[in-house]
């Protein structure tokens, strides 16, 4: 493994190997990016070369793309680092060095041309930025990143970067480069700082597409979302000639600060008098290093088999894609809409990772279209089996499959990476399975993986199909997982550490892991076993490093070229993984199937228990039955057919599905893995259930309740199964519970729910001045009803400030508000909406229980509320958004940044408590100004936060129209498109509600590139700003998934279930003729098929006929309501509005 060599002056320290690998630090805050990956060891501070006649490209350490040196070197000393090598008659020199009074190190490269032929060499320097404390970016990096904004400074030919602070009293961190050469570089400098266009999708600095493609470099900076330092320029070295050149890389608070650095480090004879101020400078080198290729620790591999080489008659067909609904190019829809299908291929891939979330209450996986993905069991976050890279430009591998020809010598990947056959790939997603399935070297070859619904495992089933029917096949399958066992981090100082103790089980000759550092699941036991039908001499290791190789990859694992099989090594792993070989007899023209299983149970007896099972004859086609009639069950209880095909594809599946699957299950996506629950999240989620799975939804309530404490104020979010969380000052989180509990009492009729007891959790309350506290509550001795917990969170919420209106505390809604009301007397306009409705809707239930005290109290509170809301929220052309403490408006037009946010608009709507006038007044503010056609997306404020002097909180970190911050945040669009409703503009939501679905903004190739996250669920956040206008955010973990739904349903269709009775109010667009629903009974077997048509003269939702099985019915105010007979039978209603 590598070691790191350290130049410090104190301040700013660069960490080096002797591959060239490493990363720079100032003081806590790591300027560029290292992984921790001490087996691949490909994160540095790179240069490339490439040679422009010969195409040929290396770097100038051994990694990421200098493994072919004829010859390499280094020396190392307290004051410098060396590394010499020789490549094709090029000589490349650097010498490294931190310089003695500055924040600053300095690469000086010499390159002699040795041929005697004259050169021409694009050399680009690049490093990955973090400028963050290691540990923080690492555990969310594309959160992170969002902070950054990078500028080019045309006068000095440098790059700067400063990291947006997330508050007024955060120091600004910045990181400044720039190329300094004699006479300036004669043919200019080039740079870059977008990660992906660097990269490039799918690769790595190992190949990245900027170097490996040509073309000048595309001069991108602002806000990239992934940001580099990448600077060229191109040498013409005659033969016997030389050139020097030096880069520079400083740590910097500001562009001055920047500006200074490189003035004084800007020329070549600059950068010599650094050099020579070096303590002994003058002095002889120390000696040689040994080389690289002598390097102990990892036995250098005598590649037996090469990678397969693409053949020239593969066929351009994708396997099994078929017709497809909403064909962008990239993918689409199988007709029943149960499946979304997208084509792989070598020139073929979506534009970011298209990902799918297979999940059951306790386990699951993430998978991309690539093959890649990551594995939990219990808790996404704490208790990751395999590693989460959170990298939507590489989407690396910590699980891979390969497959090997022992006869021709050649391996490859039955999925689409990371060893890529070159083949075509057809990825299908369905509801709780991924299928992928590729032809290549006359194998058909299909990958089946899915989660059973209660076991924590996942079953990989690979089948192998002979399409030779002369020739018999040797084959051989390796799967490999790479263990992380707990929550990953960055280990930076004790590389031999053990992660885990591994060992091969010998009752069932499964791997099994376990880590006695994981504290909360330190019992727990990590399995990995083989199911075939021809298992016998099947190798393993636990070893990443014998597997992997030193400086290998997924891509080029040793343990795959080798022709011996696996070592067999287990026992305490400080790079630990379950790798196995399984060699595969494959008769001619037969087929075989190889299954393996990654999973984790409380003990080894239980552990041992899964495999067994497992391992029964059909066990897995049993639980592969039961994952599909689940979901079947679960999805087809409501389905749509309306005139917006868009609309109905996401209603009929993919949004429940989104809901239950990754929300309420995963808690964990690609882009975001919580693996907490939220406690408005997972209640907000809940309520989209309650027409389809109401015992989710109340348990969910139950459960949040339960993490209440006996002040009344609540978890922001905890950890299972621990309950380890936040208490916070935040002021809608308790709110929640009242609102979701009206919701479903109001859609099941079940009253007696608030009679249900529930514990309350406690803990020491938060000390003054602080925000927030991370703790491990308590369950208190003392409990409650239901309907106590709610009246406690609204007890604790009829605050009032200076205006009238409630404290908004550490934030509302909006996390990113989080210093609005932070010294106690913001107030929220918003939540003043939000808490007039819950007060409306819980009022009933007070009276009901006769607790008159109570609903005196709200009544007088609610009629005072609605006085402050129309009179201070209101700004005269639109409702204000909250007070600052120092009782400055945010939300105003004669603001200069957030002049008005969407979320008081809907809610002045949704809440009722807005006059008809002022709703209508404010519905075409956010017409106005926040819905955009053009851009097809709905921004929750404009102007974004940038320079105003007021501090909202760590929104204005974020770079303009990014998330919250001038974006679209989905969530809040969708109470737009409900506002819009309800205010009498059916015609206007239906069309806002297809604009926002995902399968319109891909809807074409076109489409697709721009948006560039996966169509088939809903993205959180589409950004809002030049250059990113139209790009979807993060996916699939998104309240707006069951909003969407939700929204669809009551306020598109105006249906509605309550207990037994099926509820219609009908609002329908007058560009509709009209729709359809099914609704299927609980018993399983009634159902309601439900025709509404628009009449021959109509002008407005007046409903003038219901017929129910051919017997006509009265409507009740235009209102439809009734009792659904649990019969066994279908029953056909319609509805004509005139």
């Amino acid at each position: 493994m590598s070691s790191f060599h350290k130049l410090s002056n104190g301040r700013f320290t660069t960490h080096i190997s002797r591959a060239g690998t490493g990363y720079a630090a100032c003081g806590d805050i790591a300027l560029t990016r290292w992984s921790g990956d001490r087996i691949e060891d490909r994160d540095a501070q790179v240069l490339y070369i490439r040679d422009l006649d010969s195409g040929a490209l290396w770097s100038i350490g051994r990694q990421p793309a200098g493994a072919g040196a004829e010859r390499y070197r280094t020396r190392l000393s307290p004051e410098r680092v060396e590394i010499r090598r020789s490549d094709d008659g090029v000589d490349t020199v650097m010498e490294l060095c931190v310089t003695a009074a500055d924040p600053v190190e300095l690469r000086r490269y010499t390159i002699t041309n040795r041929s005697d032929r004259a050169r021409r060499l694009d050399v680009t320097g690049y490093a990955e930025l973090v400028l963050a404390p290691p540990a923080a970016h690492a555990s969310h990096p594309v959160f992170s990143k969002l902070f950054v904004q990078t500028a080019w400074d045309a006068e000095r030919a440098a790059l700067i970067a400063l990291r947006r602070p997330r508050g007024a009293d955060d120091a600004v961190v910045g990181a400044v480069s720039w190329l300094a050469a004699a006479g300036g570089p004669p043919g200019g400098i080039e740079h870059e700082t977008d990660r992906l266009r660097f990269i490039g999708r799918g690769r790595t600095a190992a190949n990245p597409r900027a170097v490996t493609e040509g073309g000048p470099l595309s001069g991108t900076v602002g806000n990239v979302l992934d940001p580099v330092f990448a600077l060229r320029t191109t040498l013409a070295i005659e033969p016997g000639e030389s050139r020097t050149f030096a880069i520079g890389l400083a740590a910097v608070t500001s562009r001055v600060a920047a500006e200074d650095i490189v003035d004084r480090y800007r020329t070549p004879a600059d950068v010599d008098a650094a050099f020579m101020s070096l303590p002994g400078a003058a002095a002889d080198p120390p000696p040689d290093q040994p080389p690289v290729e002598e390097w102990e620790g990892v036995p250098a591999a005598t590649p037996r088999f090469a990678p397969l080489a693409p053949s020239p008659s593969v066929e351009a067909a994708w396997p099994g894609a078929g017709d497809l609904m909403f064909d962008n190019g990239y993918g689409g829809f199988t007709r029943d809409g149960r499946e979304y299908v997208i084509r792989v291929g070598p020139e073929q891939r979506p534009p970011l990772p298209w990902t799918h979330v297979v999940a059951n209450e306790m386990f699951g996986f993430i998978a991309s279209e690539s093959g890649a993905g990551f594995t939990w069991a219990v808790n996404s976050r704490l208790n990751r089996l395999t590693p989460w890279f959170n990298d939507p430009v590489s989407d690396p591998y910590g699980e891979a499959l390969y497959l090997r020809d022992e006869d021709a010598g050649a391996f490859w990947s039955p999925l689409p990476g990371p060893a890529a056959s070159g083949a075509p790939s057809t990825v299908r997603y369905g509801f709780g399975t991924c299928r992928y399935i590729q032809t290549c070297a006359d194998l058909h070859q299909r990958v089946l993986m899915f989660v059973p619904l209660e076991d924590p495992v996942k079953i990989i089933r690979l089948t192998l199909g002979n399409h030779d029917d002369e020739r018999n096949r040797r084959l051989s399958v390796f799967a490999y997982f790479r263990l992380v066992l707990g929550d990953q981090s960055v280990d930076q100082d004790d590389p031999e550490e053990p992660v885990a103790r591994t060992w091969r089980d010998e009752e069932t000759g499964a791997l099994m892991a376990s880590s006695p550092a994981r504290a909360d699941f330190a019992e727990r036991v990590a399995f990995a076993a083989v199911v075939a039908s021809a298992a016998g001499g099947a190798t393993m290791t636990t070893d990443r490093a014998s597997f992997i190789g030193r400086f290998g990859s997924p891509e080029r694992p040793a343990a795959v070229m080798r022709e011996t099989g696996l070592d067999g090594r287990s026992g305490e792993q400080a790079d630990p993984c379950f790798a196995w070989h399984v060699p595969v007899a494959l008769a001619a023209g037969g087929s075989e199937a190889c299954t393996f299983l990654l999973g984790e149970a409380e003990d080894v007896e239980a552990a041992r228990a899964l495999v067994r099972r497992y391992r029964e004859a059909g066990a897995i086609d049993t639980a592969l039955n039961n994952v599909k009639q689940f979901w079947s069950d679960t999805l087809t209880v409501v389905q749509v057919k309306t005139p917006v095909p868009a609309v109905d594809v996401m209603a009929n599946g993919w949004l429940l599905y989104q809901v239950i699957s990754c929300r309420l299950w995963a808690r964990s996506a690609f882009y975001q893995s919580g693996g907490a629950y939220g406690f408005r999240d997972q209640l907000q989620d809940s309520a989209a259930l309650v027409s389809v799975r109401p015992d989710l939804t109340r348990k969910q309530i139950l459960l949040h309740a339960a993490h209440q404490f006996e002040e009344g104020d609540v978890l922001h979010w905890w950890h299972p199964p621990l309950s380890r969380g936040m208490r916070t000052r935040f002021a809608d989180d308790l709110l929640w519970l009242p609102f979701i509990t009206a919701s479903y009492i109001e859609a099941i009729g079940e009253y007696d729910i608030l009679d249900e007891a529930v514990p309350f959790m406690t803990a020491p309350p938060l000390e003054d001045g602080a925000d927030e506290v991370y703790l491990q509550p308590t369950v208190s001795d003392r409990s409650a009803s239901l309907y106590e917990h709610c009246c406690r969170a609204l007890d604790r919420s009829l605050t009032a400030g200076a205006h009238g209106l409630p404290l908004m505390g550490t934030g509302d809604w909006n996390d990113g508000m989080n210093r609005v009301g932070r010294e106690g007397r913001g107030e929220s306009v918003w939540l003043g909406f939000f808490l007039y409705q819950i007060l409306h809707r819980f009022l009933p239930f007070c009276r009901q229980r006769g607790d008159a005290r109570r609903a005196e109290a709200y009544e007088a509170y609610r009629t005072r509320l609605a006085n402050a809301l129309n009179d201070a929220g209101w700004d005269g052309g639109w409702y204000r958004r909250a007070y600052y403490d120092d009782g400055a408006p945010l939300g105003s037009a004669a603001g200069d940044e957030c002049r008005i946010d969407a979320l008081a608009q809907a809610w002045a709507v949704i809440s009722g408590a807005a006059p008809r006038d002022r709703g209508e007044q404010a519905l075409d503010a956010l017409e106005t100004h926040l819905i955009s056609d053009q851009d097809r997306l709905i921004r929750l404020l404009t102007p974004p936060f940038e320079h105003t002097p007021h501090d909202p909180g760590y929104i204005k970190g974020y770079v303009a129209g990014v998330r919250e911050n001038g974006g679209q945040y989905t969530h809040a669009a969708m109470w737009v498109v409900q506002a819009m409703a309800e205010a009498g503009r059916p015609d206007r939501a239906a069309e806002l509600l297809e604009m926002l679905s995902p399968v319109s903004h891909a809807a074409t190739r076109k489409d697709a590139d721009v948006y560039m996250v996966e169509p088939y669920v809903v993205a959180a956040d589409v950004y809002g700003a030049a250059p990113h206008v139209g790009r979807g955010g993060w996916t699939w973990y998104t309240g707006a998934a069951g909003w969407m739904y939700q929204v669809t349903l009551q306020c598109i269709l105006g249906v509605a279930i309550e207990g037994d009775y099926l509820v219609m109010t009908p609002r329908l667009p007058h560009t509709w003729p009209g729709f359809e629903l099914r609704y299927r009974c609980p018993d399983g077997h009634t159902v309601y098929e439900v025709h509404v048509v628009s009449g021959p003269n109509r002008r407005d939702e007046t409903v003038s006929a219901v017929v129910l099985d051919g017997r006509k019915i009265d409507a009740d105010d235009d209102k439809i309501r009734f009792c659904c007979q649990n019969d066994g039978l279908l029953h056909v209603v319609t509805v004509t509005v005139e």
